[in-house]
């Protein structure tokens, strides 16, 4: 069971092609479909952005930021950056601008104002985030006790919560709303040991297995939403052009995620840190790169899948990332210039390429579209660099809400180009 989520995203999106079974907007995304339906999907014109295709994406956006974004706080508190915690906590579970605040509005949107308050209620109940931090603190002075009591109370908050969806939704049954809930625990916990280990690399193939299992909780919960208010919601959110859309929001966001994590480890001097992470992000297999360059072969061949593998990790893409980030460490502007001219030249070739694939993706418009993601990312490791832990969190909730508009595209001129694969 462990094993199943670890490549979740990229398995979602093969799956999909091959014909086999499978603030932020994410929010705006995951709940406008509740009082506005999509352009409906019919049998013989497949498409990727239904409604239950929109919830779905959206959650699965929401739910994995929720992963990454509390484990960015829990390795902040453990290595002593008490700015790093409290801006990421802000990001996670703050009132406002949250990721809390931003599912709270998508189940609200979907299930009313009453539902969206008692969820609101729940998720931010002691016996979640806050029993994650106690068990960060826990950890973090070597007190067993209190480490065993706050897995007592996650456990305990487990059951709550399925209790509580099924009560609201006999599409989800309570046992098992409560195992994916206590994997999500069982894998997030096992992250947050590696980061009081400090075995970098166990973080990052931890972390990217509770990345993965909470696409797969997002699509259940999408599935029984849908099945729940079939007049709210155009298509099902187990097409196989909603799981294709669902993985690469999935990919690309984690694609920024972990640039992100590279670059501040590197900026902080933290050289096993960004070596795990920029082994999870680019590394010849098992890492991001590899699991986005396998759902584009899965689609588009293996011809086409080597020469985007070529493109996605040439000297314009990460590594002038990577020379954009030593460039500001050394205070050498020139340097920096360059790598951000690299980086723009990278997007205007990634954009004719793209085109010359699928002529659905207009070369302008997906070149505009990487800029985006240098422009983004580019303000993140700014604030990075300048210390600024608030701007970090909300500028990499920028960025990574980005990446879910590009994977929207993608998917939708791919389904386009593909229509009997889907």
């Amino acid at each position: 069971m462990r094993k199943l989520p670890l490549r979740l995203a990229s398995a979602a999106v093969a799956l999909a092609l091959t014909g086999a079974a499978c603030g932020s907007d994410d929010a705006d995304d995951a709940a406008s479909t509740a009082t506005t339906l999509a352009p409906a999907a019919t049998k013989s014109v497949p498409s990727s952005t239904t409604g239950a295709a929109t919830l779905r994406a959206g959650l699965t956006g929401l739910l994995t930021e929720h992963v990454y974004l509390a484990a960015l706080a829990t390795g902040s508190a453990l290595r002593g950056d008490t700015k790093g915690f409290d801006a990421y906590a802000a990001a996670l579970n703050g009132p406002t601008n949250s990721n809390t605040a931003d599912i709270t509005a998508a189940v609200t949107s979907a299930y009313g104002a009453d539902v969206g308050k008692a969820f609101d209620g729940l998720w931010r109940s002691n016996g979640h985030i806050p029993a994650f931090v106690a068990y960060t603190q826990a950890i973090a002075a070597n007190d067993k006790a209190a480490a065993d009591k706050a897995v007592a109370d996650l456990l305990a908050y487990a059951k709550t919560f399925g209790t509580t969806l099924n009560s609201v939704n006999s599409n989800l049954p309570a046992a098992a709303v409560e195992e994916g809930v206590k994997m999500h625990i069982t894998t997030l916990k096992t992250v947050v040991d590696a980061q009081k280990a400090g075995d970098q690399t166990k973080v990052y193939t931890s972390l990217r297995e509770a990345y993965g299992h909470m696409g797969t909780f997002a699509g259940t919960l999408a599935g029984a939403t849908v099945t729940k208010f079939p007049q709210a919601f155009s298509g099902t959110a187990d097409a196989k052009a909603a799981t294709l859309r669902a993985g690469l929001t999935s990919l690309l966001r984690e694609h920024v995620l972990l640039a992100s994590s590279a670059t501040g480890a590197a900026l902080g001097g933290r050289m096993p840190q960004f070596e795990a992470a920029a082994a999870a992000l680019n590394g010849p297999t098992n890492s991001n790169t590899a699991d986005i360059v396998a759902a584009i072969t899965s689609i588009y061949g293996a011809e086409v899948g080597k020469a985007f593998d070529g493109l996605w990790r040439s000297n314009g893409h990460i590594p002038a990332f990577v020379a954009y980030t030593q460039a500001l460490a050394a205070n050498d502007k020139t340097a920096a210039d360059k790598a951000v001219a690299d980086l723009l030249a990278y997007a205007k070739t990634f954009g004719t390429t793209m085109n010359s694939v699928n002529s659905n993706l207009p070369a302008a418009a997906v070149e505009d579209a990487i800029k985006m993601h240098v422009t983004t990312l580019k303000a993140v490791v700014d604030a990075q660099k300048a210390g600024d832990a608030t701007k970090t969190a909300t500028s990499l909730r920028e960025a990574v809400k980005h990446m879910s508009d590009t994977a929207d595209v993608l998917a939708d001129a791919t389904v386009k180009k593909y229509p009997e694969k889907f």
